[in-house]
């Protein structure tokens, strides 16, 4: 087995941006990592813990097969739930993961730190209904008081651009998500890294928990709660490397630490919920924003546009959204969204996602355009499913006789 080493942290200034950074070295080479941050939150940046490296790069480590070092101290909660629950769990469940051995003191003493409430924002359905439903709550102390956005995309389209593709998409993406924050009365915090550079070439699914809990814990003396914006059901819990996320259930527990505790919001609705959820609040009128590909929505060209405009038009909620989506163009080619939403549900993709809305398309007596195939396909899956209910079996996906 290899091993990674992990230097001890420690903090550069570059003109008004301060940077946490540590070297790291493993057999086929040596990079150092860093953490940026606008110079007015160089006090909260962590020096004192290893926490952010080492959880940003646990997925290389049990891809690549090696065992972790360090001089730095982890943070003895970090320490005792990533190498009791955690790293068993994954490695005992995804294939492609090899157990990793964690070598590196550990430190319980709390830090100093200012206890604010955070979650991501990036105007999307998921992280537009975490900050709603917390902006005032009934226990104050989990009311957020500020909001983030990373840059931490590895996407392979970004790497066919070039280095810095995604950074530039980012700042991009910070000056429209800050109109939003500043409505909804939270302040911005931004976080640049370029942990990245150590997953070119593995999925972005595979990595991203890790990536985005680690870049908090840079920053773990400023954040003492922070909501992670679960984009699965409770139900839809699974060990899978497709998308680490379907877990996050018991990733986001166990990464937490002293300083900063996590917590999976979301999870006990369901998508189409969130979107209606969300219609009630006029910011999200304006910036709700939900594009893979474009900094604005594109309506027609990605999945993510197309599942959340049939969304909204299931909910009868469409309308609201004329100032980011381009409804004239949905109107006009509405039979083929339908066809499209049909065409994704059977091939029994994106979680149930799709059914939802066909269903709720059928209770508003709203016709769907289906094809004779399609036809006969949902009319067989209803009467075998209704033969299995009264033999009294458990109906589960893949199990049709």
């Amino acid at each position: 087995m290899n091993t990674l080493i992990i230097g001890k942290p420690y903090i550069r200034q570059l003109h008004n941006k301060s940077r946490l950074s540590a070297n790291i070295r493993w057999p086929a080479g040596s990079r150092t990592i860093w953490f940026e941050v606008d110079s007015d939150y160089e006090p909260y940046l962590c020096t004192e813990r290893i926490d952010a490296f080492l959880v940003s790069l646990l997925p290389f480590a049990m891809l690549e097969n090696c065992s972790i070092r360090s001089e730095g101290s982890l943070s003895e909660r970090l320490s005792y739930q990533i190498s009791t629950v955690l790293l068993p769990s994954l490695t005992g469940n995804i294939r492609r993961f090899h157990p990793v051995s964690i070598d590196a003191p550990s430190d319980g003493t709390v830090l100093a730190s200012a206890r604010a409430v955070a979650t991501g924002l990036s105007c999307g359905v998921d992280s537009f209904y975490t900050a709603l439903n917390h902006i005032d709550t009934p226990t104050k102390s989990f009311d957020l008081t500020h909001v983030t956005y990373f840059n931490i995309m590895n996407h392979m389209m970004w790497q066919a651009y070039g280095e810095d593709s995604s950074r530039d998409f980012s700042n991009a993406r910070i000056n429209y998500v800050r109109p939003a924050a500043n409505e909804l009365g939270l302040r911005l915090v931004a976080i640049d890294t370029n942990s990245d550079a150590f997953y070119h070439g593995h999925s972005l699914q595979t990595t991203f928990p890790f990536r985005y809990l680690g870049t908090v814990l840079a920053l773990q003396k400023l954040f003492g709660t922070y909501y992670w914006s679960s984009g699965y059901s409770f139900s839809q819990f699974a060990f899978t490397i497709d998308d680490l996320a379907t877990c996050d259930l018991l990733t986001v527990q166990c990464l937490s630490n002293e300083n900063t505790a996590f917590y999976s919001t979301g999870a006990a609705v369901t998508r189409l919920d969130k979107t209606d959820y969300i219609s009630a609040f006029p910011v999200t009128h304006k910036y709700l924003n939900v594009c893979w590909n474009n900094l604005y929505n594109c309506t027609d060209n990605c999945d993510k546009c197309k599942r959340t405009l049939l969304g909204l038009y299931a909910l009868g909620k469409i309308d609201l959204y004329r100032d980011v989506f381009d409804l004239d163009k949905f109107y006009r080619n509405i039979d083929q969204y339908l066809k499209y939403m049909l065409f994704m549900w059977t091939r029994e993709t994106h979680q149930g996602w799709y059914g939802e809305i066909y269903k709720r398309l059928a209770e508003r007596g709203i016709r769907v355009p289906e094809s004779r195939r399609q036809q006969l396909r949902w009319r067989l899956e209803h009467v075998t499913e209704r033969i299995a209910e009264e033999c009294g079996l458990l109906w589960r996906e893949g199990a049709r006789p």
